[in-house]
């Protein structure tokens, strides 16, 4: 049921890989800290009655790797909201720089939750990868930023995460 794991290794596996096959990389921008990106207040809303607990910082700094989990709520209503930031060339790992925008967006499948977000940096999507797992990605600045969802009914808080996604990317 949580992905969030998987998500996590499987970038830090694909950061290994590239670093690990080309030898070099390209840096991006610094970007803000995860946590400095979206509040407890911002993502509130989410949460109804339950608190939305202060943000945990996690850094993965070999792999240009870093995040903020937020969570809420018990057993069943139990929620966690994940703020990423990654490099692009390890998270598209063999993909030029210039190829990010259309991987990206290339990952929508049609006639499902997935769409492309208008008005987000050079790309932006929202992917529903289950009905309790939801993901919305931005390629701003050289870095992408990633907003994940993990909950009973996260598919149904589309319009939500794409706010937030924007909020955050506004403070990118």
């Amino acid at each position: 049921m949580h992905r969030r794991f998987p998500v996590v290794v499987g970038l830090a596996a694909a950061a290994i890989v590239s670093a690990g096959s080309h030898g070099r990389s390209i840096v991006a921008a610094q970007s803000a800290p995860p946590c400095t990106l979206l509040t407890t207040e911002d993502i509130q809303p989410l949460a109804y009655h339950e608190t939305v607990a202060a943000g945990i910082a996690m850094s993965y700094a070999p792999t240009g790797f870093s995040a903020c989990r937020y969570a809420w709520g018990a057993g069943l209503n139990h929620y966690t909201l994940q703020v990423n930031i990654g490099e692009p060339s390890r998270m598209f790992a063999g993909i030029a720089p210039d190829q990010v925008k259309q991987a990206l967006q290339s990952t929508v499948v049609e006639a499902t939750a997935d769409t492309i977000v208008s008005d987000v940096g050079d790309a932006a999507i929202f992917k529903a990868e289950s009905p309790v797992y939801v993901q919305a990605s931005a390629l701003i600045k050289g870095r992408v930023l990633q907003i994940s969802l993990d909950g009973l009914d996260a598919r149904e808080k589309k319009g939500a995460v794409i706010a937030l996604l924007k909020q955050a990317a506004s403070k990118f």
